[in-house]
């Protein structure tokens, strides 16, 4: 049975009046009676109604999720997520807009989030950061301008943002090593095909991969493919730089491709004489496709429902639980899909 704010009056001999200033955290209350309120709700179990708190006083809270346009079939997944997500939370006030911003070929993150705060129409903003260097001032300056930030899918952790939610990019690197060991047995030759740009995400990848690697063989040379981002939009780039690497494509034994370019890679694969262990992230059609034609050996995915699914969460217990325990970050888990369970990946 649901506990009442008339209970708590009741048990401590007070009137409905201050339970309710104190549990909505209203002034007029002495702090003896405030604790004593508090220990008898936490006491009773007492959970606030936050859909009825939200029909007395129609205070809106609006957030902001800033995503980036491409590879447009991730973001577009997670766009989607955070908004059927999103639906939860309109009955106790959170309104979630979803805005998208270019970061390739070039990057306007940065100035398109100072647009956004000079709008001052959010209470908070979470960002998925293309990179993590040049965002720690603007989001600290959001913070102190009394707008939270979270950071989802890629982080800005020397920033003094709220929490983060979304992956470990390490992580992603060395279980892309530790799939490459396992399926191939043997010392291999190994390529690494990257984005040129340093972001804070492909470093992580890179050092989780060549540490795995490392850990296995000394020995392996690892073979660095550097494209820039405009082969997301270009993809005839791609294909002329990696015509250039041929004679080190046709002796890998296994290919890592670190960025989100899987899609049209197998495109390129597929007009090859051999088959390599190709390694990537993520799932769409075409990857699904690369599965099915037996091009792709494993890809490394994402959750963009849990990242939506926690974000959300983590957002509203911060902006309208009050006196909520200290928010922490959460790291979604990596899953890896093959041929086997693809299917269950892709959307219909």
């Amino acid at each position: 049975m649901r506990v009442t704010t008339k209970q708590i009056a009741e048990e401590l001999g007070i009137s409905m009046a201050t339970v309710d200033r104190v549990l909505n955290n209203r002034q007029g209350v002495s702090a003896k009676t405030v604790e004593k309120v508090k220990t008898k709700a936490n006491e009773l179990g007492y959970r606030s109604n936050k859909a009825a708190k939200f029909l007395a006083t129609q205070k809106i809270t609006k957030v902001a999720f800033i995503l980036p346009k491409f590879p447009d079939y991730f973001w577009d997944d997670l766009d989607q997520e955070i908004k059927e997500g999103a639906k939860l939370y309109q009955d106790f006030g959170l309104i979630v807009e979803v805005r998208r911003v270019d970061t390739v070929p070039n990057n306007n993150q940065v100035e398109y989030i100072e647009n956004v705060l000079l709008e001052a129409q959010y209470e908070a903003i979470v960002i998925a950061a293309h990179d993590a260097k040049p965002l720690e001032s603007v989001i600290n300056r959001a913070m102190e301008q009394g707008v939270a930030v979270f950071t989802i899918n890629t982080d800005v952790p020397n920033s003094n943002r709220i929490a983060y939610v979304g992956s470990d990019y390490y992580d992603f690197g060395y279980l892309a090593g530790e799939l490459i060991h396992l399926f191939t047995k043997k010392t291999p030759n190994v390529i690494l095909i990257r984005e040129e740009e340093n972001t804070f995400q492909m470093i992580k990848k890179e050092n989780g991969f060549k540490d795995y690697i490392n850990k296995m063989d000394k020995n392996i040379q690892v073979v660095d493919i550097k494209y820039d981002t405009t082969a997301y939009i270009e993809e005839k780039r791609l294909e002329s730089l990696l015509d250039r690497y041929t004679n080190s494509i046709m002796k890998a034994d296994a290919i890592y491709i670190a960025g989100g370019l899987l899609d049209k890679v197998i495109q390129i694969v597929e007009k090859w004489g051999k088959k390599p262990i190709l390694i990537g992230h993520d799932i769409n059609k075409q990857i699904y496709q690369g599965f099915d034609k037996e091009i792709i050996t494993a890809s490394i995915c994402q959750d963009p429902v849990a990242q939506a699914t926690f974000a959300l969460k983590k957002i509203y217990t911060y902006l309208l639980e009050g006196n909520s325990p200290p928010i922490s970050s959460h790291i979604v888990k990596p899953e890896i899909v093959t041929k086997a369970n693809a299917k269950y990946y892709i959307r219909n």
